[in-house]
């Protein structure tokens, strides 16, 4: 994901959990006095939860700028505003990923979990997959439509 987009990166907190919201809403956070809705991005993506030795492992939780969100009006304030919280599973830093190495996802990825990504490329050694998630097609997605609010 852009590092742009991101607005900090915070470890897992206790959620308020939500009904009659679709599973990958997780539920909502208080950051400093902001209501922030937090979404499971393994269940959006359709991916299984990690576990170690029977248990969840913990998660951390990364803040996304609100001038991400279509149709926001003032992008300078946006910025500093919370926009979504993902839930994921690990954070492994920063790397810089040049334009010519992203590839086009996987055709055996399903039609709905590509349609978040920039692209796939290899990372690290030795080289592993690393999915370049578009957090505005996150936030963009169809099935957030009925909840989402105008921020100015």
């Amino acid at each position: 994901m852009p590092i742009g987009a991101v607005k900090e990166t915070i470890p897992e907190r206790p959620l308020t959990r939500l009904f009659l919201v679709p599973p990958f809403v997780a539920g909502l956070i208080n950051l400093r006095g902001e209501v922030v809705a937090v979404l499971d991005l393994a269940r959006l993506l359709g991916l299984d939860r990690p576990v170690e030795n029977g248990r969840r492992v913990p998660k951390n939780i990364v803040i996304l700028r609100a001038s991400l969100l279509a149709g926001v009006r003032d992008a300078r304030h946006a910025a500093n505003r919370p926009a979504a919280g993902l839930w994921v599973d690990r954070l492994e830093g920063v790397r810089d990923v040049a334009e010519a190495d992203v590839r086009p996802p996987p055709p055996t990825l399903a039609a709905e979990p590509a349609g978040y990504l920039d692209g796939v490329a290899a990372s690290g050694e030795p080289p592993r997959p690393l999915l370049l998630l578009a957090p505005e097609r996150v936030l963009g997605s169809p099935h957030l439509s009925p909840y989402r609010r105008e921020i100015r």
